[in-house]
Order: C-alpha cells, then sequence, then structure tokens
C-alpha cells in the first residue's frame, strides 16, 4: 500500500469500524522523504480510523521509528512523547547548514578535506555534549518564535533569534571510524525529549573548531519500542501493539472489579506505587493512567469504555 495522505489533525470523535479496537499503536518504519503527519494519516486510513496522531515528529529527511497513535491512543501522546530515544547518524565534518542536516543550504565556511580529525578527537568532544546542558533549537523547527512557528520564518530568510533549553544526550558511540579522507563519523547516541540531533551535529562541529551538519538521521528506539518490530509498510498486522503494551515502561497496577468501578468515577484506587501507573483489567487491557503517591493512583486519563 503505498503511503500516501494529507493530514494528521484528530477529527472529531467517532466510532471505530466494527471489529477494530477503541484504541490501538502502530509502529512505522518512516521512510525518508516523508513528513510524519502524512504517514500516520496512511496508516490510519489503512486501519480505518479517522482520529491519529504519533508520539514524536521525525523530519522528513529523517528515517526510522515513528510511533503512531490510533483512536482512543491518541490519548497516550503525552507520556509516550517523554520517553527517550536512540538515534543514528552520520556527522559530517566540514560543512554547516541552515537546517543543520544534508537537506540545507551551507553556511559559513566550507571545507572539502578535514585533517587530524580522529575518532579519540571525537569522543574527546563529545563529553562534552553528555549529561545535561545547553542546546540552540534550530531555526527550522517547529518551535514557536514571535507568534509563528520558526521554520516558516526560517523559510523566507528571516534572522530569528532562537530559545535556548536545556538537552541531554547520552551513551554516544561511534559506530564506523570513516575512510582515510573521509569527514562523516558515524554516531549513536541516546536522547532526551525535545534535544535535536540536528543541533547536536551543528554544536559538535563547532566544538571541533569547524562546520559539521547531521546526514542520514534514523531513529531506532523510543523508550522500550524498536524499529525492529516496526514495518516500512502502513498496513502490517504485525506491528500493531496494544495501548497497554506501549506504555510497558511504566509501572502497572492491575485492578479487580471494585477498583475499576472507581476508576469510572475518577475515583482514586489503593495502590504503593508512585508516579505515573498503568490501570489494566484482568485481561491486561489498559484501563486508565494515573498518578501515584506510594497510597493510591489517582485516574487522570481514562481510556476504555465500560
Amino acid at each position: 500500500m503505498m503511503m500516501t495522505g494529507t493530514s494528521r489533525t484528530p477529527s472529531p470523535v467517532t466510532d471505530p469500524p466494527s471489529g477494530v479496537p477503541e484504541g490501538v499503536v502502530y509502529l512505522l518504519d518512516k521512510s525518508r522523504g516523508i513528513s510524519s503527519r502524512k504517514a500516520s494519516s496512511a496508516v490510519a486510513r489503512a486501519w480505518g480510523y479517522k482520529r491519529f496522531g504519533h508520539a514524536g515528529t521525525l523530519d522528513p529527511a529523517a528515517s526510522g521509528l515513528l510511533v503512531i497513535l490510533l483512536g482512543r491512543a491518541t490519548r497516550l501522546s503525552r507520556y509516550l512523547t517523554g520517553f527517550s530515544k536512540i538515534y543514528r547518524f552520520t556527522l559530517r565534518l566540514g560543512t554547516e547548514t541552515d537546517t543543520g542536516d544534508e537537506t540545507g543550504k551551507p553556511v559559513g565556511k566550507v571545507l572539502t578535506t578535514v585533517p587530524g580529525v580522529s575518532e579519540a578527537d571525537i569522543l574527546e568532544v563529545l563529553k562534552e555534549f553528555t549529561g545535561t546542558f545547553d542546546q540552540e533549537v534550530p531555526a527550522f523547527s517547529a518551535v514557536h518564535v514571535d507568534g509563528r512557528r520558526a521554520y516558516r520564518n526560517a523559510r523566507k530568510g528571516i534572522d530569528l533569534t532562537m530559545p535556548v533549553r536545556e538537552a541531554t544526550a547520552w551513551g554516544w558511540r561511534v559506530e564506523e571510524p570513516p575512510d582515510p579522507g573521509d569527514t562523516g563519523f558515524r554516531l549513536e547516541v541516546e536522547v532526551g525529549s525535545g534535544t535535536y540531533v540536528r543541533a547536536l551535529a551543528r554544536d559538535i562541529g563547532r566544538a571541533l573548531g569547524m562546520g559539521a551538519h547531521a546526514e542520514a538521521i534514523r531513529r531506532t528506539v523510543v523508550g522500550q519500542l524498536n524499529v525492529l518490530r516496526a514495518s516500512v509498510e502502513p498496513d502490517s498486522a504485525d506491528s500493531l501493539i496494544s495501548m497497554a503494551e506501549s506504555v510497558s515502561a511504566f509501572e502497572r497496577e492491575l485492578l479487580d472489579a471494585d477498583s475499576l468501578r472507581d476508576v469510572r468515577h475518577g475515583r482514586p484506587v489503593h495502590s504503593e506505587l508512585t508516579g505515573t501507573v498503568a490501570l489494566l483489567d484482568g485481561d491486561g487491557r489498559l484501563v486508565a493512567m494515573g498518578q501515584g503517591d506510594g497510597i493510591s493512583v489517582r485516574p487522570e486519563c481514562v481510556l476504555r469504555g465500560f
């Protein structure tokens, strides 16, 4: 089935088609050249859902794991977007671009050769980008600046003062040291929510005293979800997972019949768990997400009908 579509904006709530779960999650291995919005739309149409979204945008130039939320699963977005993510990309030394990746225009001086940069040099600089640090958001991003999406102004060549935000990265690994004369280092890194790989490449280059950008960005992991389970097609049954499985990284509480009634009415249920908790029925189906304080869990997002 071809990946085509025009919108991921949620439509008014409607009942799912007969035989289709009220909510489900699809793991797509998004190809390069298609936006997350269009990819999500194609998956939603393939499975007959009008409501859909995704947990974390992938740039059109990037490939890899896109977690698509269908039906009632769209309400899980705030829980899933906060997961850490693992990316692989090529750090291309010698040229900084306005987008931070290979789709952009060169900025500043362009070096055709990069003498003297070794794997040891890269590993030393990566120490500056391990842990928590400040990161300037790329101009070609969806954040709002002066009331407009930054990328809209950037496309018009309007200079922007971009916000600086806290970023996190860890687990750096040099996957493939380049051949002699090559200017690209293949890297892997795990990042926290809101950290831009394109900005990491830009800033690593600056720390090395030269331009750099990211090429062939690929997301392989979101939380506990792996691209190995994903499909490049929008209609593979093997890539559908339940709402309960999508939040398996969280603590979970099994509910008895009395607790299920309490959750239905928004009342807290006894539990010694703390933080975000997945509340499941006796069949292991996700009923609600809640917040625990060690004494009880208060439901904050009820997902199943009763």
